[in-house]
């Protein structure tokens, strides 16, 4: 009984997939290989642009889900940046006892 009922679903899905096909057959040689070319482009395009919009969703989830970690994190005891050394800045030496140490102000 099983295997008259599975055998009767891939009878009709096999006709639907057929008459389907068929159509979708002879919708193509109406509109030529321009418009195929055309159609694919435009299918090509928006699948490009669901994926991109896809992607920067996902980025931005993973970009606030990282903020939201690095906020509820303690701050460091120096928050303020400290500037890069420049070649330009003056140094003065103040002697010591037994060493000279370099002061930058």
């Amino acid at each position: 009984m099983r295997r008259m009922f599975w055998l009767s679903v891939g009878v009709a899905a096999g006709y639907y997939a057929a008459r389907k096909g068929s159509v979708l057959v002879e919708e193509a040689r109406e509109r030529g290989v321009v418009g195929n070319v055309t159609l694919a482009a435009a299918t090509a395009g928006k699948a490009a642009t669901a994926a991109s919009r896809a992607t920067l969703a996902v980025g931005e989830a993973v970009g606030s889900r990282t903020r939201s970690l690095t906020e509820d994190r303690a701050p460091e005891a120096d928050p303020a940046p400290r500037p890069a050394p420049s070649s330009t800045t003056p140094t003065s030496t103040t002697p010591t006892s037994t060493s000279s140490r370099e002061v930058r102000p």
